[in-house]
């Protein structure tokens, strides 16, 4: 039988529930059992397994100690919760009243206050930096906006509000910083002809003073874990975005999570290539690309 994967949005509080029930097995109590050691009636139990629940705080923490677990368990419980809650908190924004434009524009306030936006991405162009056709495209595939419900019209107002947000390229007195590898110059996840425009729209912005625009090439060394695309604010949040919705990180509950990004993000910045380096990296990607 095939297991259907999470709907989007729920990947998180998912993998939280697994993690309590199993909790509760390896301790070999039933749902009652557990229930009446944690001082609660034994629904809620079922519910928060079942995921017809998001815990608090307090279940976490009397669910870990019922269960016999440590205070590492509880700890590492706990940062699941908070993912789990960012993921929720990320797919109600979408579905909600102004739908993926408005959640665009909550981005944008963010920027607004951040002095220094940070990007890296592996094989896809930064959303700040795509141009409409590319962001269409992109988001059309499998896993993107259209997974989460989003018509043709939503997909439109979220391209025009993603488009205001590049107003901030041009500020001054931002540090507007990406990292991006080769490999998103050139995967084709747009056509051929959307992604040459993307290209051309590079080579100019990257010019532009509050923008640092680095890559690196296929023949350098990726000194941090490439596994996914992240934005930093500063250093106090960080945003983990992947096909399941977004996994925020701020510096006063999880000060060690975005200490690793933060020195991720440096390392990789030391790595790359920038200025001209980079410009001819982008020049050369557009002309294999043309020919």
């Amino acid at each position: 039988m095939t297991v259907p994967p999470p709907e989007p949005g729920t990947e998180s509080r998912a993998s939280l529930a697994a993690r309590l029930r199993d909790l509760r097995a390896a301790a070999g109590l039933s749902g009652n059992a557990l229930a009446h050691r944690m001082g609660v009636v034994q629904s809620r139990v079922w519910k928060i397994e079942n995921e017809k629940l998001l815990p608090t705080e307090d279940d976490i923490r009397a669910w870990a100690q019922a269960s016999g677990a440590g205070s590492e368990v509880s700890a590492e419980l706990l940062g699941m919760l908070a993912g789990a809650r960012t993921e929720q908190a990320f797919g109600t924004a979408l579905r909600g009243k102004g739908g993926p434009a408005a959640f665009q524009d909550r981005v944008r306030a963010i920027e607004e206050r951040s002095a220094r936006i940070g990007e890296f991405e592996v094989a896809v162009i930064p959303g700040i930096l795509q141009t409409a056709d590319y962001t269409r495209q992109l988001v059309s595939l499998p896993g993107g906006l259209r997974s989460w419900g989003a018509d043709d019209a939503a997909i439109e107002a979220m391209i025009d509000a993603r488009l205001r947000r590049q107003e901030i390229l041009t500020s001054s007195g931002k540090r507007i910083q990406f990292v991006v590898g080769e490999a998103a110059l050139r995967t084709l996840v747009v056509t051929r002809e959307t992604l040459a425009g993307q290209l051309d729209k590079l080579l100019s912005v990257i010019r532009l003073p509050s923008v640092d625009f680095r890559v690196i090439g296929f023949g350098q060394r990726m000194t941090a874990y490439p596994i996914g695309g992240f934005r930093v604010y500063d250093d106090d949040l960080i945003v983990v975005e992947n096909i399941a919705g977004e996994r925020e990180f701020t510096r006063k509950a999880e000060p060690d999570a975005v200490a690793a990004f933060l020195e991720a993000f440096s390392e990789l910045r030391q790595a790359a290539s920038t200025g001209a380096e980079a410009e001819a990296v982008i020049q050369q990607a557009l002309a294999d690309l043309r020919r």
